[in-house]
This record gives structure tokens, sequence and C-alpha cells, in this order.
């Protein structure tokens, strides 16, 4: 697409939710031969250290219900005003119907409210942001509740060590309404769908669905890698140095195109909010568009994990939480990666309500077997 002008959307806050169960590289030396050295070059150069996940039972959608809720009691949000809510996410509850419905009824939003979801990774929650954007200035939304939240950790083979140390968890919210006054915003989304095999969990849908039989033997065997570790189809899949490569030569020229668009330079922006891929990605996107290291935060991967979709909200909240409010900041923000699709934008922070990261609390986690057990009886009362 081309270079996309808003300029009537205001955002007002945002809050990011983290698991509470903490996992820190040196917990998992024994992957790595307890090599301590290896550990300490890893950390130096790539960021590992440590990451947030989930535990059994709790979902994304369980995260943006409590960053919601934050977000709602400190900011006194009416929810009779929130006319959309957009739930980003790759792994839903369920494969039907969307769980915008499940948190549209759960944050108790009025019936005029549309919710719907948005199936996106790592470039997903600029792209949320663009779809509210959309709404909103074309008058079909005056205020939106963007939510974008991930658990990758749920579907990685702890044995490869190309993903499993990479990947946290996380849940954000994020409030968009419509502004008469001037807010001048900027979207710029390339997609590279050749690539869309790069970052995949196979059998998780209806192209390689399970069948409950000998067939699905298949789908759980380990298959040892030629560069070390091994998967199953039902992990996640990555292909690190594919996606490395497409990051370096993709990234920086989206990045370029829209300050060029919109007539900036780094000197004129106070951030480069980038996905938490890395360290070593960061830093590297940061020399190749001329930003510098102060102005590139990736202390947030270091403290809670690559979060897929919900890392930049939550890298804002990490870096930015005491300096936000009350403050004029210009901040382009960029995601990257599984499509493969590259997503940045421009945006006015003024007088945003941010929250520092919180931790969720676990209270309203329900066991598999619970669950099971409820939907056993639920079926047989029917």
């Amino acid at each position: 697409m081309s270079i996309v002008k808003f300029s009537h959307v205001k955002i007002l806050g945002i809050s990011s939710v983290v698991p509470r169960r903490e996992i820190s590289i040196f917990d998992e030396a024994k992957y790595y031969d307890n090599n301590l050295k290896k550990i300490q070059r890893l950390k130096k150069i790539v960021g590992f250290n440590k990451r947030r996940v989930v535990e059994s039972g709790t979902t994304a959608s369980d995260l943006c219900i409590s960053a919601s809720e934050y977000l709602f009691d400190e900011m006194s949000v009416d929810k009779k005003s929130i006319d959309a809510l957009i739930y980003v996410v790759q792994r839903p509850d369920h494969a039907s119907p969307a769980t915008a419905y499940y948190l549209h009824n759960k944050l108790n939003l009025d019936h005029h409210c549309i919710a719907f979801d948005v199936r996106q990774g790592c470039p997903g929650w600029v792209y949320g942001l663009y779809v509210a954007s959309s709404l909103i200035e074309s008058g079909a939304a005056k205020r939106v509740l963007l939510l974008a939240g991930d658990t990758p950790s749920v579907d990685i083979s702890l044995s490869d060590r190309n993903v499993a140390p990479i990947f946290g968890d996380g849940g954000s919210a994020t409030l968009l309404e419509y502004s008469s006054s001037i807010f001048s915003s900027y979207y710029n989304i390339s997609v590279f769908s050749e690539g869309y095999e790069s970052i995949i969990k196979p059998a998780s849908g209806y192209r390689l669905p399970f069948y409950f039989d000998d067939r699905d033997k298949e789908l759980i065997e380990y298959v040892s890698k030629n560069s070390g570790g091994k998967n199953r189809l039902v992990d996640l899949y990555m292909d690190g140095s594919s996606v490395f490569e497409f990051t370096m030569k993709e990234v920086p020229p989206n990045i370029m195109d829209l300050m060029s668009y919109s007539n900036v330079t780094p000197l004129d922006l106070d951030y480069l909010m980038l996905h938490q891929a890395n360290k070593q990605i960061v830093q590297n996107i940061a020399v190749a568009t001329g930003f510098s290291f102060e102005q590139t935060p990736w202390s947030s991967f270091e403290a809670y994990g690559n979060q897929s979709v919900t890392s930049i909200p939550i890298s804002i909240s990490h870096n930015l939480s005491q300096i936000l409010p009350n403050s004029n900041f210009r901040l382009l923000c960029s995601g990257f990666g599984n499509g493969l699709a590259v997503a940045s934008c421009l945006l006015d922070f003024i007088n945003v309500w941010c929250s520092e990261v919180r931790t969720y609390n676990n209270e309203n986690r329900v066991e598999r077997s619970e669950y099971i057990k409820y939907w056993v009886n639920k079926i047989k009362e029917k």
C-alpha cells in the first residue's frame, strides 16, 4: 500500500500486562551444555536474559482483560463510549467464534460496540492502530479499544534454542478516539508474502488438521534439525536466517520511506520504538536508519522477551510510562515478522496516559481439567 495519513485520531492511553512466571536463560543452562561462557556471549550479543510466560490455563485474552481493566479504572473510561473493540492475536481462545466476542462480554461493553479479531503477529499492533484509525477517520467510530496480546510460549519446543529463549507472552490495551484538533499520523505497511512459511505453526488449523487417529503421530513426532534442536509439526517453526535477512533488507527502507514522506529525520523524533525481536536486530535497524541507541530502546526484550504482537506497547510502557503523561513526544513505531510483513507508523503522543508494565495475578485462571468438565456438563445439559 502507499503511505496513508490520518489527521484526527488521538491515542488516549496504553496499558500493558505480562505474566508472573519468569524464566532466566541461566535456568536453561542444560540446553547449552552448562556452558556459562556461551550463555554470557548470547546475552551480550543477542540480549537473551529473561522472559515472562503464562501458566497453563491462561490465554492472551486474560492478559488483555487485565490490561483493559487497569486502563478503564485509572482513566475513568465510560465503557458505553466505546464504539469498536479490535483484538489483534495469533493464538485465539477458540477457532470460532472470534475471541473479541468473549472480550466484549467480559468487559461488559455496550451492544452497539462492534467487535472483531485481527489475526496478526509481530506487525500486529501497528496493523491494529491502522484499522482503528481507519474506523475513526471514516466516521464509523468515535472511540476504539485496541487489544493486542499473544502467548507464543505455549507452542514452542524448549529444545529449539533458535526460538525458545526468544519469545515471551503479554497483553495490552490501547484507547483511541476522534479529535477535532489535528493529530497527524502516518502508516507504511508492506507485505512480502513469498516468505509466509518463514514463521509458521504447520499443524495449527484446517490445512493440516488433527484426525484423532494414527495419522496424528506424524504431527507430534520430533524432527531433528540440521542446525540442531528438534521440532514437531505442532510447534512453532521459524527459519531464523530467512527472517533476519528479510528484516535487514526490508525494515530500514520501510522506515526511511515513512520519514521521507512525512518530511522528518531522526533528529525530529524522540524515539524509534521497534518490535523487540532481539537486541542485535533492534540495534542494527537503528544504525541503518540513522537513530541513536538512546532513541531506540531494547531493554524490554531483556526483561520480558520478544512478545510478538504486543512487544511495542509493552516496550512503550516499560521505557516511557514515567514520562509520557503531560508530555509531547513523536514516536516512530515499526513491527515486522510473520507474514512476512513490515508495519511502521509515525505518531504524536500528546498527554497520553501510560501505565507501567503490570503483572497478571492469575486469579481468574481456569485449569484445563476444569474447562473440560465445564464443557462436558454444558453439552450434556442440551
